[in-house]
């Protein structure tokens, strides 16, 4: 028993003695172990956070018109496009093309699966085309019928493909989705890339500030954040874009080509690079030889004054230019110029399309392919010039009915020579992007 007290009163002095000498130690590590154990949790979610790419996009969108950019990270189409709008194999190994156009047979390449492991079917291709007649000859194969040729018809089928649930074919998987009503709000993908979808650049801005976002993708303008030392900015001409004045061609105002042409002249150079006209630059149907329209004050005087004899009407004193809150600065400097023509401008800030707009400042997205029907020809209503023109109508059913390439570079060249002529918008400058980054 006297043993046992012994080694009791030693084990004592020992632990009392290690306390006095370690204490601090051991309140730290103490401390320490209690907030790994409340903390470690989030510690974690923290790292995986980190580690995924949270990018912020401006724009509203539903699932079924999705950023082509995050369309083709989750799935592709049956071709591919060049930067050129030159067309490429994707899910399709190769194509045949009869009936003089208005049917295409495409043959799958092996060994391509859906994002559940199962492989892809010619039945499971489904471009939902209301006027197009399809055919599943087998596994492999697929037809579709057209009524009448169209040329564009290859680059329509590089859009991605989806099955049920936005499951598709490509390096990135949809996890999860969150909406307000229709409107996509959140995309989870996987691996570790998170997209979030503001209103307006400013929310966007905002959210990056307080750290709801890594990235903002292709925005017009960085605002404050230009001189935040910790975000790198990059920029980027969008070719497949431009900025343009459209007229309304039937407003009594416009009908004169010589007025729509002095207003052109009266505009300065301000802006880089210049769009001379409504083709993406780097296609292969791109016609550099056309009227550049230069600024020339004394020409466009002589212009409006010709306009008046011919017409025999009154001169041109007033506009009104119709814009959106982004091209302000714009718009500005246009009214500028066109007030040192001697017309009074007033400028319009629109949310929408005004259907009796006399002068629109917009941007324009440029399609990939050259056929620009839907634009221009005097049947449609997405024409916002309402441009009338037998010889723009006629290159443009051409065009898209035409099969050989060279040949459909021929008509498309004579249609951008026609179109700058006869001036039913003023095309100004193709426009720049930013993306910013947290370093």
């Amino acid at each position: 028993m006297k043993n046992a007290i012994k080694e009791i009163r030693f084990l004592v002095h020992l632990l009392s003695a290690f306390w006095q000498k370690q204490k601090k130690l051991i309140i730290v590590s103490g401390l320490v172990g209690i907030l790994s154990f409340f903390c470690f949790p989030k510690i974690i979610r923290w790292l995986v956070i980190r580690q995924t790419q949270r990018i912020g996009i401006v724009g509203r969108f539903t699932t079924a018109n999705l950023p082509l950019e995050i369309q083709h990270l989750l799935s592709d189409g049956l071709t591919c496009l060049a930067e050129d709008g030159s067309i490429s194999p994707c899910l399709a190994a190769s194509w045949e093309i009869g009936n003089e156009g208005r049917e295409y047979i495409f043959t799958l390449k092996d060994n391509i699966f859906w994002q559940d492991g199962k492989p892809v079917k010619a039945s499971e291709i489904n471009y939902n085309f209301s006027d197009v007649a399809v055919e599943v000859i087998n596994d492999k194969k697929i037809k579709f019928i057209l009524k009448e040729p169209f040329s564009p018809f290859l680059v329509v089928v590089s859009k991605p493909v989806f099955k049920k649930g936005l499951l598709g074919t490509g390096k990135y998987k949809l996890n999860s989705i969150k909406r307000n009503g229709q409107i996509v709000e959140k995309l989870n993908l996987t691996p570790n890339l998170t997209y979030r979808f503001y209103p307006t650049e400013t929310a966007a801005r905002t959210a990056f500030k307080l750290g709801e976002v890594d990235i903002l993708s292709q925005i017009s303008s960085p605002g404050d954040l230009e001189n935040w030392k910790r975000v790198k900015i990059t920029s980027e001409v969008k070719h497949d874009r431009f900025v343009a004045i459209f007229f309304n061609t039937q407003n009594q105002k416009f009908t004169s080509k010589s007025v729509r042409q002095a207003l052109a002249y009266a505009i300065k150079d301000r802006w880089e690079p210049k769009a001379l006209n409504s083709i993406n630059p780097n296609s292969w149907a791109y016609n550099s030889a056309v009227k550049p329209y230069e600024f020339d004050l004394e020409n466009a005087k002589t212009l409006l004054k010709k306009s008046v004899s011919e017409e025999e009407g009154q001169a041109l004193t007033e506009i009104e230019l119709s814009t959106v809150p982004s091209l302000m600065s714009v718009a500005e400097a246009i009214k500028s110029d066109w007030e040192q023509l001697g017309i009074k401008t007033k400028i319009k800030i629109i949310f929408s399309l005004d259907e009796e707009f006399e002068t629109l400042l917009i941007s324009q997205d440029i399609p990939p392919d050259p056929d620009q029907y839907n634009f221009w020809h005097s049947t449609q209503v997405t024409n916002i010039s309402r441009y009338k023109s037998p010889k723009i109508d006629k290159l443009l059913e051409d065009g898209r009915k035409t099969l050989d390439q060279e040949k459909r570079k021929e008509i498309y060249f004579d249609f951008q020579r026609f179109l700058v002529e006869e001036t039913p918008a003023i095309f100004l400058f193709h426009p720049t992007v930013y993306t910013l980054i947290r370093k």
